[in-house]
C-alpha cells in the first residue's frame, strides 16, 4: 500500500505543510495528510487528485455512501473524511451564531472556501465594524472581473447602508493561478482611493485559488505571513500601504509655478483633519481655491479663515503665511482647532496608551451613563454609546493629569471617532430607523499639525471682525437656513460635557449659537462683517443654491448681493468651478457650481 512517506520527500505534503503552511498545499494536499495511505499501485496523492477531481465543489455534501464508490476507500477512510468535513462545519456554523472576527487572510479564506471551485470569476465583500466584525457578507459581482465593471458605488452603497467602517474584498481566480493580474491591481488602486474618500477604509484585497492564496495586505507589509489587520490597536489599511497619491482637482484659475497645495506626510492609522464628514467641507476644493490665491493675493505673512469649519484651508494656509488666525463658533470645532494646531506640550506615547486602553472597554461591562441613556439606540449602539459617554467622563475626571494640548487631543479623537460609526448621513439632524444598531466604535488618535504661530478664536465673527487684521481673510459663511449648532449638537454636548436637557425626537439642547447668517438678515451681517475687516485681500466662498426646491438649502443671499458687498470694498474678481458638493438629504442639486471671490480691498494699493 502507498503511504506518504512514498512520495519523494520535496513532494511530501506533511513536510511543505511544516515548512510553508495550509496555504502552501493544494486541496488534494491537504486530504492525503488526512487519508495518510492510498492503495495498490496508487500512492496517497493521486488517490486524493481522483476524490478531489470526482467530486468537485460537491466535496462538502459527500456522504459516506458517496466515498464508498471510489475504489480503495473503505468505510474508516470513508467516516475519517466525512467526520472532517462535519467537525468543520459544526464550528464553523457556532461561530456564525456569534460574532465572527476577522484578525487576518486566514479568517477571510474560511468565509469564502467555496469560491476556490467556482467556474466564473467571483468578487465577493466583507463588511466590517470598526471592531472587524463581520456585520455582512454580499457578493458583488458575478463574471468576468473588468475595472471598468466594478464600480466602487456597488461597493460603497452596502458600506453606507450597513454602518461599515472597513471592507475586505475576496476575488477568485478559476485559472487556479492566484497571482493578481494587472486588472486586479488597477481595481486595487480605485476602490482604495474610493475608500479613502468614503472615509471607509479598505484593509485587503485576497485572491484565492487552486493553487493558494494572495493577500495584497500580507505582500505589501514586506510578504510577511498571517499577518493582523490590526496591530497596536491600529487598523491597516491598502490605501496607507499603497501609498496612492491623493487626487488633484481641476481649476479654472490659471496653473500656477509654485505647487501652493501642499499634502502633510500622511502617518497611518491617525486620522487627519479632513477625515471626518461635514456640510460644506472644502477639503476637495483646496487646490482650487489656493492655486487662486497664489495668482491674485500678493506674498503675505498672515491668514485669517473666521468661519474655519473643518479647518482644512487653514491647515494648507499653515504652509504658507507665518500667522495663521481660526475662528468658529461652535465648542467642537474649537477644541478640534486647540487639538491639531494649538502649540502646547504633549507625549504621543502617554497618548497612545490612554487610547490603546479606551479600546479595550467592552461595553456590556459598563453601567449606563448620561451619554448612552439618550443617544444609545439612535445615533449609536447601546454598546458603543456606553463605551463613548465612558471616555468622555474619563477625560474629564484625569483633566488635572493631561495638558491642554492633550486633554484636547482626547477630546478631537473622540469627536473624529464616533463620526465613523454614527447612525447618520453626516449630521445629527436625525438618526436612521433602525431596530438594531451595529456596535463597532473604535477610538483612533487624531495627527496635530505643526503650525509656526497660531490665534483660536471662538467668537461671533462680527465682533471678532474689529479685532484682527491679516494681509488675507478667508470668509465662508453658513449661506443658507441650516444651524451648524443644531446640526452638529451631538459633537457639541460631547465637547462642553454640561449634560443638558435634551428635547424632541433629534434629542437636542435648547438653542444657542445660533447665525445670522442662516436668517433673513444675513446679507446686512455679511455688508457689516466686510466693512469692518482689515486685510490687504478678502477670499469669499459662495455655492448657487439660491434657486434650491428645498427651503433649507437655499442661500440666503444672492450672487449679485455679494458681489455687490464685495465691490464696495474693493477691486473685485470672480472665479467659478463645477462641483457636486456634500448633500446631507435627498436635495437634487442641478448644475452647482462653487465660486470664489477675490477682492482687492484698498489696503492693498
Amino acid at each position: 500500500m502507498a503511504k506518504i512517506k512514498d512520495i519523494p520527500k520535496v513532494d511530501r505534503p506533511r513536510e511543505k505543510f511544516l515548512q510553508k503552511g495550509s496555504e502552501a498545499l493544494s486541496k488534494s494536499d491537504l486530504l492525503a495528510i488526512l487519508l495518510g495511505s492510498g492503495i495498490k499501485g496508487k500512492n496517497v496523492r493521486q488517490l486524493s487528485e481522483n476524490i478531489i477531481k470526482k467530486f468537485g465543489n460537491k466535496f462538502l455534501d459527500i456522504k459516506v455512501e458517496d466515498l464508498l464508490q471510489v475504489s480503495g476507500i473503505g468505510q474508516a477512510k470513508a467516516l475519517q473524511i466525512v467526520s472532517a468535513i462535519s467537525l468543520v462545519k459544526r464550528f464553523y456554523e457556532e461561530k456564525k451564531g456569534g460574532e465572527i472576527l476577522i484578525k487576518n487572510q486566514q479568517d477571510v479564506l474560511a468565509l469564502t472556501y467555496d469560491l476556490t471551485d467556482k467556474k466564473k470569476e467571483y468578487l465577493v465583500c466583507l463588511y466590517l465594524n470598526a471592531r472587524n466584525v463581520l456585520i455582512k457578507k454580499e457578493i458583488v459581482s458575478v463574471g468576468l472581473l473588468d475595472k471598468s465593471l466594478v464600480h466602487p458605488r456597488e461597493i460603497f452603497h452596502p458600506a453606507v447602508e450597513f454602518n461599515a467602517a472597513s471592507i475586505i474584498l475576496i476575488h477568485n481566480h478559476p485559472s487556479g493561478i492566484s497571482d493578481p493580474s494587472e486588472k486586479d491591481i488597477e481595481i486595487v488602486k480605485k476602490i482604495s482611493q474610493a475608500g479613502d474618500i468614503m472615509g471607509i477604509a479598505v484593509v485587503d484585497f485576497v485572491i484565492t485559488a487552486n493553487n493558494g492564496s494572495y493577500s495584497f495586505y500580507e505582500k505589501l507589509q514586506q510578504g510577511k505571513r498571517h499577518l493582523d489587520y490590526v496591530a497596536d490597536g491600529m487598523q491597516g489599511t491598502l490605501f496607507d500601504l499603497l501609498e496612492i497619491e491623493r487626487p488633484t482637482y481641476e481649476i479654472n484659475a490659471e496653473k500656477v509655478q509654485e505647487n501652493y497645495f501642499y499634502i502633510p506626510q500622511i502617518k497611518k492609522n491617525h486620522l487627519q483633519l479632513q477625515n471626518r464628514r461635514y456640510i460644506g467641507s472644502k477639503h476637495k476644493l483646496i487646490e482650487w481655491i489656493f492655486s487662486i490665491i497664489n495668482k491674485e493675493c500678493e506674498k503675505g505673512s498672515s491668514f485669517a479663515d473666521v468661519f474655519a469649519g473643518t479647518g482644512v484651508v487653514s491647515a494648507v494656509a499653515a504652509r504658507h503665511f507665518d500667522e495663521i488666525i481660526l475662528n468658529d463658533f461652535l465648542h467642537s470645532n474649537y477644541a478640534i482647532y486647540q487639538a491639531f494646531f494649538g502649540n502646547g506640550k504633549w507625549n504621543k506615547e502617554k497618548l497612545d496608551d490612554i487610547i490603546k486602553n479606551y479600546n479595550n472597554i467592552n461595553g456590556e461591562d459598563l453601567e449606563k451613563n448620561y451619554f448612552s441613556e439618550h443617544f444609545g439606540g439612535k445615533y449609536f449602539s447601546h454598546n458603543s454609546s456606553k463605551i463613548i459617554g465612558f471616555i468622555r467622563e474619563n477625560i474629564e475626571e484625569n483633566k488635572s493629569n493631561l495638558t491642554d494640548k492633550e486633554y484636547y487631543i482626547l477630546i478631537a479623537s473622540l469627536l473624529y471617532s464616533i463620526d465613523k460609526v454614527a447612525n447618520t448621513v453626516g449630521h445629527y439632524d436625525a438618526y436612521f430607523k433602525k431596530d438594531h444598531v451595529e456596535d463597532g466604535f473604535f477610538m483612533r488618535p487624531i495627527d496635530p499639525i505643526e503650525v509656526k504661530k497660531v490665534v483660536i478664536f471662538r467668537e461671533d465673527t462680527n465682533l471678532l471682525a474689529k479685532k484682527i487684521r491679516a494681509d488675507v481673510i478667508y470668509i465662508d459663511p453658513p449661506y443658507n437656513s441650516r444651524q451648524y449648532s443644531r446640526f452638529y449638537h451631538v459633537l457639541e454636548t460631547l465637547t462642553k460635557w454640561d449634560k443638558p436637557k435634551l428635547y424632541g425626537t433629534a434629542l437636542k439642547p435648547e438653542e444657542e449659537n445660533m447665525s445670522d447668517y442662516c436668517k433673513v438678515r444675513a446679507r446686512d451681517r455679511l455688508a457689516e462683517l466686510v466693512r469692518d475687516l482689515d486685510a490687504k485681500y478678502l477670499v469669499v466662498s459662495y455655492n448657487n443654491t439660491y434657486d434650491s426646491k428645498s427651503n433649507s438649502s437655499k442661500n440666503k443671499i444672492t450672487l449679485q448681493e455679494i458681489k455687490d458687498i464685495l465691490t464696495s470694498k474693493g477691486k473685485t474678481k470672480v472665479f467659478e468651478k463645477d462641483y457636486r458638493h456634500f448633500n446631507a438629504g435627498n436635495t437634487d442639486f442641478k448644475n452647482h457650481k462653487e465660486y470664489l471671490f477675490v477682492t482687492t480691498t484698498d489696503y492693498a494699493k
